[in-house]
């Protein structure tokens, strides 16, 4: 293998592959390292990709890519343990062409893309742990590897190294460890149901699907939520929660996965499942304001590196950003090389790139929405609240009805103030 290449990706997940596709089809000399034994193999997500983004990349994708279902239905529930309150949309035109989102296993997606990489030219090194970038004369100008002799040039390095980055710290781009209010922890099952079973019980035809997040008691107000989404022969459920909340709460995150799998409005969508996956990994959460430096002397960071994850309160958004910061790197790294100038003035394009993109104008726009869905209201008083408001509106016990503004106001009243109800709403309008 060669010793130098014009540009080192290093972590072949969706940011890493698709930056460096993009730069090996400029015609550059693209080596892409992973640590895994093949790509995807410990990456872990609940499985919704929002895969437009790969339109102009891998064209007509949708025919060769190996997802499972595309999704016609979305929906987000307020669940106790008596009740689920669903806000639902449901559309056939997300299952025509050019589709919305879809459901996808990152082991083989992943593998599929890296493939993709490696058929346009990309040398793949996988079950390769980079310890250390190389620095000379203030430019990173390659990685050092766990290998003997496994020291490899590059006069650009992408980090896509994933949340926790070393390398971004290692580069000065990031200036301290992450702290737990920043992550979250994801842990996910995979239960095996027949297609029959899965298209029945969620209302599904042939290759539609569906996706559900959800939060409420269950959580013992720990900040984070649930999710269900449907594969072609399985179902994909988890629970993400930040990792800060659950350190204070003193609670294991095991248990609460089991308290929403044991919820009776669960449990008829997942009963007689058979595990057949059980995996957990770290994800950014707080947006803007976890998104370091992004260029240096020789190097830029992208995808779970860079804390790009966005959520608006109904959606968890990582893997498009990671896929179009990727393309965004690798465009930059291009340019750069062809202008013979890497330095951090030159590099500060990806900068421009992405706060021109839906990646940074998302971040900017929904940057507090963390700390709105931190409120542990959403997850304790105000799914009773929503409980008790829809039976008195849908029971009919031969007794008058209360006007609807009598009925909100007395029972939110006797588990929140008003006015707390007020702020919130407020806050909610205001950052979501």
């Amino acid at each position: 293998m060669a010793k130098h290449f014009d540009v080192i990706v290093v972590g072949a997940g969706l940011a890493g592959s698709a930056a460096a596709l993009t730069i090996s089809r400029s015609g550059l000399n693209v080596c892409l390292i992973e640590r895994a034994t093949t790509p995807g193999e410990k990456n872990v997500t609940g499985g919704v990709l929002y895969g437009r983004v790969l339109d102009d990349l891998i064209p007509e994708w949708q025919n060769k890519a190996p997802i499972e279902r595309w999704i016609v239905k979305n929906g987000i529930g307020m669940i106790t343990s008596k009740s689920l309150t669903l806000l639902q949309f449901e559309t056939g035109d997300f299952y025509n062409p050019p589709y919305n989102s879809c459901t996808i296993n990152r082991a083989n997606f992943d593998l599929w893309l890296a493939q993709q990489a490696e058929e346009a030219g990309v040398t793949l090194v996988t079950n390769t742990l980079v310890e250390d970038l190389i620095f000379k004369d203030g430019y990173v100008k390659g990685v050092k590897t766990q290998r003997p002799d496994g020291e490899l040039e590059a006069d650009i390095v992408i980090c896509a190294d994933g949340v926790n980055s070393l390398l971004a710290q290692k580069a000065g781009l990031r200036k301290k460890d992450i702290s737990p209010h920043e992550v979250g922890i994801g842990i996910k099952e995979v239960l095996l149901l027949p297609i029959e079973k899965i298209n029945e019980r969620f209302g599904l035809e042939e290759n539609q699907g569906s996706a559900y997040e959800f939060i409420g008691t269950f959580l013992s107000g720990v900040h984070g939520g649930a999710f269900l989404y449907t594969n072609k022969k399985t179902l994909s459920l988890g629970i993400v929660v930040n990792l800060g909340a659950l350190q204070k709460a003193a609670v294991q995150p095991g248990m609460l996965l089991e308290e929403f799998k044991s919820q009776p409005q669960i449990q008829k969508f997942i009963e007689g499942g058979t595990l057949v996956e059980y995996s957990a990994h770290m994800v950014p959460e707080i947006g803007l304001e976890m998104v370091p430096k992004l260029y240096g002397n020789g190097v830029m960071v992208a995808g779970d590196a860079a804390g790009f994850v966005v959520t608006n309160g109904f959606t968890f958004e990582g893997m498009n950003y990671a896929l179009a910061s990727g393309k965004a790197a690798g465009h930059t790294a291009v340019l750069a090389m062809k202008n013979g100038d890497v330095s951090a003035k030159a590099l500060a394009a990806y900068q421009d790139k992405i706060n021109e993109t839906f990646i940074g104008k998302n971040l900017e726009t929904y940057r507090k929405v963390y700390h709105v869905l931190g409120n542990p209201r959403l997850r304790q008083e105000y799914p009773q609240i929503i409980e008790e408001i829809a039976k008195e509106l849908f029971l009919f016990d031969g007794k008058p009805r209360p006007k609807l503004a009598k009925m909100v106001r007395s029972i939110a009243g006797n588990k929140v103030s008003m006015w707390q109800v007020i702020r919130d709403g407020f806050d909610i309008w205001r950052y979501m």
